[in-house]
């Protein structure tokens, strides 16, 4: 077989895996991982039954890949963020705006991460990933604000508790967004940032 040949076989098998995946992501999203099943998957991908056998060997499986992808995708998002240049005020303004700009079909991941926190069925596997990332999360943002606070951009404030506060804001804002869908302007990025911003310190 030629080397093309192999080239045009191994995209075939990436696209299958990634429609496997896209499929994995809205059944889990909106049904949950007890609730799901390899047939739901299978159909939502509208692939054979056999196929999914070649890339997962079960729906176990199938979860824990994409909480990884949840999980990790959220904390690349933060690190690049934090570790951009600006100031930290301008770093944490770009981070929302980015987040918040984020399209409503990646809500299916924001599901499978709200359920990998707080399901007891999910596989002990994701829980880990989901403790791992979230850990490595809450110390970027930790460091953001005390960097912030330094340079009086920041109220004066536990880091650690500014990092849980801005985190949990974030996840109500994206769980109001799917459950309104049709909300506009919302959220007003103003509105977050001055939760977190010293009065004194004066930004449009």
């Amino acid at each position: 077989m030629s080397p093309r040949v192999d080239e045009q076989n191994q995209q075939i098998r990436d696209r299958r895996k990634q429609q496997l995946l896209a499929a994995g992501a809205k059944v889990f999203g909106e049904r949950g991982y007890a609730g799901t099943k390899i047939s739901d998957i299978v159909g939502e991908a509208e692939l054979s039954h056999g196929l999914i056998y070649h890339y997962f060997s079960s729906k176990e499986d199938i979860y824990i890949e994409l909480a990884k992808t949840a999980f990790m995708t959220s904390y690349e998002t933060i690190r690049r963020a934090v570790q951009s240049s600006g100031s930290p005020y301008e770093r944490l303004k770009a981070m929302t705006e980015g987040i918040f700009a984020t399209p409503r079909e990646s809500g299916h991941f924001f599901l499978i991460a709200l359920q990998t926190n707080t399901s007891k069925t999910v596989p002990e596997e994701a829980l880990a990933i989901s403790r791992e990332y979230s850990a490595k999360t809450l110390d970027l943002l930790k460091d953001l604000f005390q960097e912030g606070q330094k340079l009086g951009e920041f109220i004066q404030e536990d880091p650690m508790g500014q990092a849980l506060m801005y985190s949990s804001l974030l996840n109500g804002v994206v769980f109001t967004r799917l459950t309104y869908p049709s909300l506009e302007r919302f959220p007003q990025i103003g509105q977050i940032l001055r939760m977190f911003t010293d009065t004194r310190f004066v930004k449009e």
